[in-house]
């Protein structure tokens, strides 16, 4: 049996932390039950103003945006002092998921299915990039955090794009300050690493380092840090994907490329053109690549999971919930809020507290987040307290029987063995001689030179260049040659004219 919470049964964790939990659970009579994910906060995150305006705008936003690539919101509201966010239960996997799961497989992702998620998902953006408010103004929408987690695939072929929660818009309450970064490094826009101005084309770049990096099996901007990943990406070189997994057509190549460009203009105007190009791409040259492939796809990937979740009993198996999981603060006299779709024109508060009541609470002075981590902790002692105190007999105290304290059993931990990290030297010559390497942008020395590079950081672009030559370059990858000769072509000379004081006249 699930766990009642409000109007829900909640079924299983589907995921939890320090902010949050992400539930399955079930609403509706018996005979009418619909299955849902709640998504809540923590109820001492609520005293964090960023972080619960965070939530809040996510839930605004997302609820203007009904299309059949975005996961919808249902409803947001409070139930027993926790406050949540209603949404749409996709039963499937993020594309990064599945991809893992076809190669444990022995297999990979067919180009067609992946052309198929792609661009859905680029015309969920184009549908999120284009949103009006209620008065028909432009929300002008950036999601900023495109990535394969954001991206699920239904086992029935629905692609949804999710997690609208960092997205930048017009009219949120909470604003970024210039220069903060918010996304995931390996996945954000060069304009958007170096913390300037972005527009819908900065989503079009990061959905186009995912749709790489499906075709490839590799990572494309993946450092050994967050400066290192950001430099990388600010560097934007990028191999064509035909040169890394050569089963790829060629063709195919300047489709990815031009999504990822690092002058903004030069990419594709919007996510519509993006995804035209790759259904032209699939229509031109015969790729089974529409939504009947994708489920046959997924179906048999997955026919072991589909199977066993066809029975509802299966819901509830190691569902992960414990009674806590109900809680929450107690519950106010009110009921609980809800907000629904058709109310979503104007700011709701909980029953009880007026705007002014409201905008006074999440003004007042607000813990750091360090204190919250710290409250946290309080809480769940205060829980236990509370809740030891309201399971006390409240009949006469029994004598209580003096234990020994045992000795503690002293634990030794495992040591973990050192982690193996495969490198490779590439031996680079050039001729003529003497010529400057670089690597993935940063200079590196001249010819000839050694290279030792961590086969994880591959592929990246290697240049070497001389002065009254012309540049020559190469894509290092873990199937490249470790020794890397490149020949130079000398640039031809300019003929100079004669001078204009050399110029004679008939005069």
């Amino acid at each position: 049996m699930g766990i009642p919470f409000g109007r829900y049964e909640l079924l299983r964790k589907i995921a939890a932390g320090g902010m949050g939990q992400v539930l399955l659970a079930r609403k509706g009579a018996e005979g009418f039950e619909k299955l849902v994910v709640i998504k809540r906060i923590l109820p001492h995150l609520v005293e964090d103003e960023e972080f619960f305006t965070m939530f809040i705008d996510e839930a605004k936003i997302t609820m203007r945006l009904d299309h059949p690539n975005i996961a919808r919101i249902n409803e947001f509201g409070v139930e027993n002092g926790v406050h949540f966010i209603e949404m749409e239960y996709v039963s499937g996997e993020d594309i990064r998921r599945v991809d893992k799961r076809a190669r444990m497989a022995n297999t990979s992702l067919p180009l067609g299915v992946i052309i198929r998620v792609i661009a859905d998902a680029a015309a969920g953006l184009d549908f999120a990039h284009k949103a009006k408010d209620s008065k028909g103004a432009p929300l002008n929408l950036v999601h900023r955090d495109v990535s394969p987690q954001n991206v699920l695939v239904g086992f029935d072929g629905a692609v949804k794009l999710i997690d609208f929660g960092v997205a930048k818009a017009a009219g949120r309450a909470q604003h970024t300050a210039t220069g903060i970064l918010k996304g995931k490094f390996p996945y954000m826009s060069p304009e958007q690493a170096d913390g300037l101005d972005i527009d819908a084309r900065s989503d079009v770049f990061a959905l186009g380092v995912v749709l790489w990096e499906l075709l490839t099996g590799k990572r494309l901007f993946k450092g050994e840090n967050d400066l290192m990943t950001q430099r990388l990406v600010k560097a934007c070189q990028v191999p064509p994907p035909s040169q890394v997994e050569p089963s790829l057509p060629p063709a195919f190549d300047a489709v990815v490329l031009k999504s990822l460009t690092k002058d903004v203009n030069e990419r594709y105007p919007d996510a519509a053109a993006f995804r035209m190009a790759l259904e032209d791409f699939a229509f031109k040259n015969a790729i089974p690549a529409s939504n009947a492939h994708l489920v046959e796809f997924m179906q048999r990937l997955y026919a072991e999971r589909i199977a066993k979740e066809s029975d509802p009993r299966s819901l509830e198996e190691d569902s992960g919930l414990t009674d806590l999981d109900a809680g929450g603060l107690p519950r106010n006299a009110q009921g609980p809020t809800i907000v629904d779709r058709s109310r979503q024109g104007g700011q709701v508060f909980p029953q009880g507290q007026t705007s002014a009541q409201h905008t006074e609470a999440l003004a007042s002075p607000k813990k750091s987040r360090a204190g919250l981590w710290a409250g946290l902790g309080v809480l769940g002692v205060v829980a236990i307290g509370v809740g030891g105190y309201l399971l006390k007999d409240r009949e006469a105290p029994r004598p209580v029987e003096v234990v020994k304290p045992v000795e503690p059993v002293q634990v030794v931990k495992p040591v973990e063995p050192p982690k193996v990290v495969e490198v490779l030297t590439f031996s680079i010559t050039s001729e003529p001689a003497g010529a400057e390497v670089e690597l993935g942008g940063d200079k590196k020395g001249v010819t000839p030179l050694e290279l030792k590079l961590e086969k994880s950081l591959l592929p990246m672009l290697l240049k070497v260049s001389s002065d009254g030559y012309e540049a020559s370059q190469t894509t290092l990858t873990d199937s490249t040659d470790l020794s890397v000769a490149l020949t130079l072509k000398k640039r031809a000379a300019v003929k100079v004219g004669p001078r204009p004081s050399e110029i004679k006249t008939t005069r």
